[in-house]
């Protein structure tokens, strides 16, 4: 087994199901009282959530890399980035911690998708995620999956939600009824599932609220570093 990185507590709500999926997966596959081994850096979600509001991504790119750098000096291998927002910079934390292989998180998602033969999805997120081009130009070239997003209305709505209620362990019944109506609406635009690339939307809508395949990219993740872990090479493309 490969030992694993994780940059966590974005939020620690999240981090702590990544944790459990991975563990329990790994029990799952070898049996008896076989667990995952992995090293974790947990950040203060305060701290980082200020710095991607801010759009200082040079300052998480430092951040990122050099935990990883310090997990890779302790024996990681690979590394995850335990939310959605911060594959940003993933490609510049990978360059910078050469050697040390990042876990990206649409792969797991997109290779699901493709598997099921759908060629058009909703992506529901923070609105860096949903608007600029490093998640949804990676699914298209990577996997041919074609993106459509809320309007500007329920991008905002969504964005603030994240930020200031889920983020904070704040919930309640407007947050399903903003996120189903979003849904609905880019249903309406020909989307043919529903891609929750948030760590957190899944505390608040679950599969049975909605009428089209739903994936949460942390369960893919977990499940990707899985694969990843037992395999002997790079997980398959």
């Amino acid at each position: 087994m490969r030992q694993l990185a994780l940059l966590g507590g974005m939020t620690y709500g999240a981090t702590s199901i990544y944790y459990n999926l991975i563990n329990r997966e790994i029990q799952r596959r070898l049996g008896g009282a076989n667990s995952a081994t992995l090293l974790l850096q947990s950040f203060n979600h305060a701290e980082m959530q200020d710095l991607f509001e801010a759009g200082q991504w040079t300052a998480v790119t430092k951040k990122f890399s050099t935990a990883a750098q310090n997990l890779k000096t302790a024996g990681a291998e690979g590394v995850m980035i335990c939310c959605n927002i911060g594959h940003k910079v993933a490609a510049e934390v990978e360059r910078e911690c050469g050697g040390l292989e990042v876990l990206h998180i649409v792969d797991p998602t997109g290779r699901l998708i493709r598997e099921r033969g759908l060629r058009k999805v909703a992506l529901i997120a923070t609105r860096p995620v949903m608007e600029e081009a490093f998640f949804k130009e990676r699914l298209r070239e990577k996997f041919g999956i074609e993106v459509v997003v809320p309007d500007e209305g329920a991008r905002e709505a969504i964005h603030k939600m994240i930020f200031t209620e889920l983020g904070a362990n704040v919930f309640h019944d407007g947050q399903k009824r903003i996120l189903k109506g979003a849904i609905e609406q880019t249903v309406r635009e020909g989307a043919e599932g529903v891609i929750f690339a948030c760590t957190e939307l899944q505390f608040v809508v679950k599969q049975e609220d909605v009428n089209v395949p739903l994936w949460d990219t942390m369960e893919g993740h977990a499940r990707g570093a899985v694969e990843w872990m037992l395999a002997d090479g790079r997980a398959g493309e």
